[in-house]
């Protein structure tokens, strides 16, 4: 997954790619740092998937724009809209069956 920190940056990914995964973490986290090696991993599965994160401190126009109140959260972004939401408890079983769907469906 690549290091996002800046808010333009972060929208110019989701309007350039058709299906993204936004990570979101929080410093000194222990959930999110557990989550985002397990997401990580996941994620290498999928070469069709565009996946990134950022701290959510580094850049608080992030928790705005996304309407993000909790860490870790998990979107995935299919042609700039979301799709997917999970926050705090990421079912991974779950997320990974959204990803298959979406890129089965979206024909990637």
């Amino acid at each position: 997954m690549k290091h996002q920190t800046n808010i333009n940056d972060i929208e110019l990914v989701i309007n350039r790619n058709r299906l993204c995964l936004f990570y979101v973490k929080a410093p000194d986290c222990g959930v999110c740092n557990v989550m985002f090696s397990k997401v990580g991993s996941l994620t290498e599965d999928y070469p069709q998937l565009v996946s990134f994160y950022t701290d959510i401190t580094e850049e608080p126009l992030i928790a705005s724009r996304f309407l993000i109140y909790s860490a870790p959260t998990v979107l995935l972004i299919l042609d700039g809209k979301e799709v997917y939401r999970s926050s705090q408890f990421i079912d991974l079983k779950e997320l990974e069956r959204k990803i298959g769907q979406l890129i089965q469906f979206c024909d990637l």
